[in-house]
């Protein structure tokens, strides 16, 4: 009676610790491709979109003067 018992559960422990293994293989994956998707998407859409950061220097006083006149 004791053998019988250990016979099933022990190929149904090795398949839950194995299917819970690729269920978290298979989510961390999925999250770093979310994750990369949203940026690359992120940075086509500022591209696309014309959105520039500021400049970190400043145009000299003549550059500045010719533009705003």
């Amino acid at each position: 009676m004791i053998v019988r018992p250990a016979i099933i559960l022990i190929p149904l422990i090795a398949t839950a610790v194995v299917s819970a293994d690729v269920v978290g293989f298979a989510a961390t994956l999925m999250t770093i491709f979310v994750i990369v998707g949203f940026a690359v998407t992120a940075a086509g859409w500022t591209v696309n979109g014309k959105a520039t950061s500021i400049p970190a220097v400043r145009p000299s006083s003549a550059d500045w003067i010719s533009h705003h006149k």
